[in-house]
């Protein structure tokens, strides 16, 4: 067998195209992308304005209850209080929306002006937070029990709204015995009674 009957008997190589993607195939994936794009967008920004109300509620929880805890802990009568500010250093009987401070005295010096336990500031934007009876400072006592209010109620309650709307809505009460309860459940309250947003 001579060299060229070799070469004519070897098997053909097949041409293979070059490795890639075609055209079509291009476009599917990009329509495919943008469907699920389109789908998850939205489903992020709610789960961004959940995770932003629920930081907020737990702030507002943390104050309450580090207010209890400071008039507890040093013998406090209505000294240690939770208020609306809207500058962060004093009471300034603001919209809670604007923010609020956490303030206890020195029980060495109760003459020194009060010591700030937590500053929150203002809340993003459309965000209102309101108590029930429009009380602007919350005061307790050192048994742990609310103290005097500027309109007494049985409770005092606070109610969030974003945006959203009432269906999102945050409820959290403080009893007269000082306890802090906050619903699981967006737009209800404990009760399980539906909350309005202005």
């Amino acid at each position: 067998m001579t060299f060229t009957d070799r070469v004519l008997k070897a098997p053909r190589e097949t041409c293979r195209p070059a490795g890639g993607f075609t055209l079509v195939e291009l476009l599917v994936t990009i329509v495919v992308l943008s469907i699920l794009l389109g789908l998850a967008v939205p489903a992020f920004r709610s789960f961004m304005q959940n995770d932003q109300q629920w930081t907020q509620t737990s702030n507002l929880v943390v104050g309450l209850n580090i207010a209890r805890s400071e008039a507890i802990k040093d013998d406090l009568n209505g000294v240690a209080k939770i208020c609306s500010s809207n500058n962060g250093t004093t009471c300034t009987g603001s919209a809670w929306e604007g923010g609020w401070i956490v303030l206890g005295a020195d029980p060495a010096s109760p003459l020194n002006p009060p010591k700030r336990l937590q500053v929150v500031g203002a809340l993003p934007a459309g965000t209102t937070l309101t108590e029930s009876s429009n009380n602007r400072s919350i005061t307790f006592m050192s048994n742990g029990a609310l103290g005097p209010l500027a309109t007494p109620e049985p409770v005092v309650a606070f109610k969030m709204c974003d945006p959203r709307g009432a269906a999102s809505a945050r409820y959290l009460q403080v009893s007269t015995m000082g306890r802090v309860s906050a619903s699981q459940t967006p737009g209800k309250d404990l009760t399980g009674t539906a909350l309005a947003c202005p």
